[in-house]
């Protein structure tokens, strides 16, 4: 009798550990500090649904997606996850992150340092692409470098092929291109030392076809705000957009500034920065130009930290 009392007893709780490990997420009652603590600590990503009682699509989420056995599995082993009403205890977060769409989502570091934000309903697929890719773009986001981290590639390193989409959505690989290539990296629209920079390269265009080489300009931006730097520019030259920062690390010029820096172009340029490119992270490129030969070799280069020194037209045309 006792043995058939002890393994029901086990038995039920093995269904109750069962159950509890695939009920969805696991929301934690905790503040911001002691969800940073605790993300330190396990090395995880901080998640926060910021919700209100009167909204429909929040209760819609909370029934139907945070309690998805694969959402839950997902975010509990990466995520310290986070439930606040936006009109009672997470006024003051609301407030900071500027938060007027419910339900909106957070994913912040363990810094609490804001990776990505997001709002509006999703069913458990689409919220489970969302959490892996953020979880992608975290692998990537650890080898981001402050601004006096970065070096550049050097003068005889091998480039390796870079792939992207031009202003006209069409594929460029640099394996492919038989000529020389100039490779200048600029910040993007929202920068006037940027815009007046490439201006200024449409000078070099006459001597190009002679040197056996093609200009590109790699842009951290969306293709929509790409074009606001050819309307603005006029730029004839091929512009790529580089998604997830993918050429700027592969050249070591992606860095991500500081916060007193990050606080100003997000209160100052506001959404032509935040919005502009494939992350909210504020990762941008140092503004430098290489030259690669016909071997694939960095054969000259400019790199330097502040943005407003560029290349001049005569270094480069030296170089050629």
């Amino acid at each position: 009798m006792f043995k058939t009392i002890l393994y029901s007893v086990f038995l039920l709780l093995g269904i109750a550990i069962q159950a509890q490990s695939t009920k969805g997420i696991n929301f934690q009652k905790l503040n911001l500090e002691e969800a940073k603590n605790l993300a330190k600590k396990e090395n995880k990503l901080i998640f926060i649904d910021v919700y209100t009682t009167w909204c429909g699509p929040c209760k819609l989420m909370k029934k139907n997606t945070f309690t998805d056995n694969k959402v839950g599995e997902l975010f509990n082993k990466n995520f310290i996850s986070l439930a606040v009403d936006a009109e009672k205890e997470g006024i003051g977060l609301a407030k900071e992150f500027k938060i007027v769409n419910y339900p909106s989502f957070l994913f912040l570091d363990k810094e609490g340092k804001l990776v990505q934000y997001d709002f509006g309903y999703y069913n458990a697929t689409q919220f489970l692409q969302i959490g892996s890719s953020i979880l992608q773009k975290r692998m990537s986001q650890n080898d981001t470098k402050s601004i006096d981290q970065v070096k550049g590639k050097m003068v005889g390193e091998k480039v390796e092929n870079f792939t992207a989409k031009d202003q006209l959505g069409k594929s460029f690989s640099s394996s492919a291109q038989k000529q020389k290539i100039i490779l200048v990296f600029i910040r993007g629209q929202w920068c006037p030392y940027c815009n007046k920079y490439v201006k200024e390269l449409q000078d070099l265009s006459p001597e190009l076809k002679s040197k056996n080489t093609r200009l590109v300009i790699v842009s951290p931006e969306k293709p929509e705000f790409i074009q606001k730097t050819i309307e603005k520019t006029g730029t004839p030259y091929t512009v790529l957009y580089d998604e997830d920062y993918k050429i700027a690390q592969a050249f070591d010029v992606l860095y991500t500034p500081n916060k007193e820096t990050l606080d100003f172009y997000n209160s100052k340029i506001k959404n032509d920065f935040t919005e502009s490119r494939s992350d909210h992270s504020g990762r941008l490129p140092v503004s430098a130009t290489f030259i690669i030969n016909e071997n694939k070799e960095i054969s000259w280069r400019h790199f330097n930290p502040d943005y407003k020194e560029r290349a001049s037209l005569e270094d480069i045309l030296k170089q050629l």
